[in-house]
């Protein structure tokens, strides 16, 4: 027959398992809570307004980046998830977070972070960080063909 200890008679012994039941409680609570940090907000950013076609094949239109007002390169994103950069050729991409792109071709690696600008006004701007790259940020205007 089973006997229960009551919590004064088991002292410490006892103690240290109801411990042990509430931090692993707690940690399954954080975990399935999704508290700590992370959030279910929708993305504010719709990248999609800023593509510059469906593919390289139907480009209508190229992003003009530029420092000091000298272009230092020229690129496009189009909707099938790659791109074309005049600096380093093309590549990939996929969205991290709402406004945070990886992309890839051969010749490295990167993150196009904290995405924002206007489509109607043809604007967007990005930090770009890279070790095969560089890191840089520059102004971006839209010149449609």
């Amino acid at each position: 027959m089973l006997r229960f200890i009551p919590i004064r008679e088991g002292g410490d012994k006892m103690k240290k398992i109801i411990t042990c039941f509430l931090i692993v409680g707690l940690f399954v609570f954080l975990i399935s809570g999704n508290i700590g940090g992370c959030n279910d907000n929708p993305c504010d950013f719709d990248l999609n307004a800023f593509f510059n076609g469906t593919s390289i094949i139907d480009q209508t239109s190229e992003w003009d980046c530029k420092r000091g007002g000298e272009t230092v390169f020229t690129f496009a994103l189009f909707g099938d998830l790659t791109g074309t950069r005049s600096d380093i050729g093309d590549f990939i991409f996929d969205r991290q977070k709402c406004r945070v792109l990886n992309f890839e071709n051969e010749a490295g690696t990167g993150k196009l972070k904290n995405l924002q600008g206007s489509s109607n006004l043809g604007t967007l701007a990005f930090k770009q960080v890279s070790d095969d790259f560089g890191d840089t940020e520059v102004v971006r205007d839209l010149v449609e063909f």
